[in-house]
């Protein structure tokens, strides 16, 4: 079976890393490319974490910088809550691999045409490499099968009250990509809710990884704050084991490997909002069709629960 060509453009990140390890450990998909931009930290940080986690986990593939801020709001991120490292603290071992010396739009650009229309482009941090790279070559949507995003939401926003982090992160660059006509899959804030863990679950599955075990015990170790926030929310006493967080970017990660199996999806127009005051970086579904456009994005929204854990269980224990 011939594998899937992916290129990964990510902000590492815990929830990246853990999409990295399961396209890594997949039969499926073979990685080309793993691109950095600002987002969970800032571009140092996320290309240091993506060098060493491609040497640590032995993946064949370059890493290309891509954007340090958004094409045009102010840089954002999300340290507080990966840690300031991006990865919940946990320091991986010195990467020996360098960064290429082509920007990551470059590089996207190269490798897609070189796979002759069947790369896949997996986002899951800010839009701003995506949209560069189709401003740079009006022809690129023409070598990208499709685009899997971790983004945007249907109905509430995390990092705002109606905006998802990545999509907030860079709203121009989503707009961008969502008027390219290029296939786009969205794993949204939402879908991530519905494919949440109990504390129990996730320890039961990073309970089964061999080399990753240490970084996979701080990532529990640092989710323990979270404790805290679910007892103020449920207003009694909580443990880690009952409290429910998710993984956001393995959704994304989960819908190219389950496409085709049990992945569910709905079709709809969809537009990012880039100036209200209240708005900015809010995904708007054209549920009933008042833009009169055809749709631009399947919304991923049922897959199989066991299924999607036993990828990450699966990719978890690959690595020793």
């Amino acid at each position: 079976m011939r594998k899937i060509p992916v290129m990964i453009d990510c902000d590492p990140g815990i929830d990246d890393s853990v999409a990295i390890m399961m396209l890594a450990a997949s039969e499926k998909t073979e990685i080309k490319a793993i691109t950095t931009t600002h987002g969970n930290v800032g571009l140092e940080g996320t290309t240091k974490n993506a060098l060493a986690l491609k040497d640590f986990l032995g993946i064949d593939c370059v890493v290309a910088k891509g954007a340090a801020k958004p094409m045009i709001v102010p840089l954002k991120d999300a340290s507080t809550v990966h840690g300031v490292n991006g990865l919940g603290g946990y320091e991986l071992p010195p990467a020996v691999s360098v960064a290429e010396k082509e920007p990551a739009w470059d590089v996207m650009y190269r490798l897609a045409k070189e796979a002759d229309g069947e790369m896949v482009l997996v986002v899951l941090g800010p839009m701003t490499n995506a949209a560069l790279t189709i401003m740079k070559y009006p022809d690129f949507g023409k070598y990208i099968k499709r685009i899997y995003m971790m983004g945007g939401s249907r109905d509430y926003g995390n990092h705002s009250q109606n905006a998802e982090f990545n999509i907030w992160g860079d709203p121009h660059a989503c707009r961008v990509v969502l008027n390219s006509g290029i296939p786009i899959t969205m794993a949204d804030l939402r879908f991530g809710a519905d494919y949440c863990f109990k504390g129990a679950e996730l320890k039961e599955i990073f309970s089964h990884a061999k080399k990753l075990k240490p970084m996979l015990d701080q990532v529990i170790k640092h989710d323990h704050q979270w404790v805290k926030f679910a007892e103020a929310k449920a207003g009694r006493p909580m443990t880690y084991d009952e409290i429910e967080t998710t993984v956001y970017d393995s959704t994304a990660a989960a819908c190219l490997l389950l496409d085709g199996d049990c992945l569910e999806t709905e079709d709809y127009y969809v537009i990012c909002e880039t100036q209200g005051t209240e708005t900015e970086g809010q995904t708007i579904f054209d549920y009933k069709g008042h833009f009169g456009k055809e749709p631009n994005v399947q919304l991923a929204v049922r897959m199989d629960k066991e299924k999607y854990f036993d990828l990450i269980r699966t990719a978890v224990a690959h690595f020793e």
